[in-house]
């Protein structure tokens, strides 16, 4: 206890947290309030989505972004839609406040809940849970599903290599840290929610039957196994000159024990039950996108 002569005791002052937490607070207020202003009254933005109208009626179109299934492909090919190199669109998403952009006459958003919900855009994505993201009526939704061992696999791989230096959004390296160690301790630190990513983006609980119905509800499903077949049934559906783009892919690979693909197995087989329904109820399989 202090004396009331000299220097206070050591430690912070019970004062610094009703303090700094209010300042903080405030901060935080006010930024999102501007965030709202910005969305609600940018003339060019609204201005564009106004414009927006494809073949079945839909406004815009939002991607349920799945880890390593092709997703950044697939923005790279709506972004290329402007004339633009897609890696500057991108790169302005990054480095603006808010992240979006525009090329030619269309508007993209990249994970931000509000401006996904507002819709003042051609094409967005990200990779929040269905259940965390409103979306606007009159969103034209497609989604990306991969067989779960190769998912894992390139995931591992992808962390192992680390991004391409080009890219804009590097991985961090608390993420990277957990493949170092190999694809056994991987296996043991790897979130369930990035192990069973496809399941987790349409089911927080991680049930099948959820998912199940919630990926039905998608406009279109695709698969990485036959993307740009999938790519371009889906460019014709809505009249746009969609062109295939690989990116963000991983040039170390590594192989796979028998050991070790059985252990994956064991720990994505609810997302093959998640496959297995979504074929036997013809929702949807690789290779069995419509042709028109």
């Amino acid at each position: 206890m202090g004396t009331g002569h000299g220097p206070p005791d050591q430690g912070a002052p019970p004062t610094l947290v009703p303090v700094w937490q209010p300042r903080w607070t405030i901060r935080r207020g006010a930024s999102v309030l501007r965030d709202i202003w910005e969305i609600r009254t940018d003339p060019t933005y609204r201005r564009l989505a106004r414009s927006y109208e494809l073949p079945d009626g839909s406004r815009r179109i939002y991607c349920h972004h799945i880890r390593k299934t092709a997703g950044t492909s697939l923005v790279q090919s709506f972004m290329a839609l402007g004339g633009e190199d897609p890696m500057d669109v991108w790169r302005r998403t990054t480095t603006s406040r808010l992240p979006r952009a525009i090329s030619g006459n269309y508007s993209f958003v990249v994970n931000h809940r509000r401006l996904l919900a507002e819709g003042a855009y051609f094409y967005g994505r990200s990779h929040h849970a269905v259940a965390d993201q409103p979306l606007p009526p009159n969103t034209f939704t497609v989604t990306i599903l991969r067989d779960p061992i190769a998912r894992v696999h390139s995931y591992f791989d992808f962390l192992v290599a680390g991004d391409e230096p080009h890219l804009p959004v590097r991985v961090s390296e608390q993420e990277r840290s957990k493949a170092r160690d190999g694809l056994d301790t991987f296996l043991d630190r790897v979130p369930t929610a990035y192990l069973l990513n496809q399941l987790a983006i349409f089911s927080k609980t991680f049930d099948v039957s959820e998912a199940v119905d919630r990926i039905a509800q998608c406009s279109s499903i695709l698969f990485t196994e036959d993307f740009a077949d999938g790519l371009a049934v889906l460019g014709r559906r809505l009249e746009l000159p969609l062109v295939a783009r690989r990116a963000r892919v991983t040039g170390t690979r590594s192989s796979l024990t028998d050991e070790q693909r059985e252990r994956i197995r064991s720990r994505v087989e609810p997302e093959y039950e998640l496959l297995r329904r979504l074929d036997e109820g013809g929702i949807a399989a690789p290779g069995s996108t419509p042709s028109a």
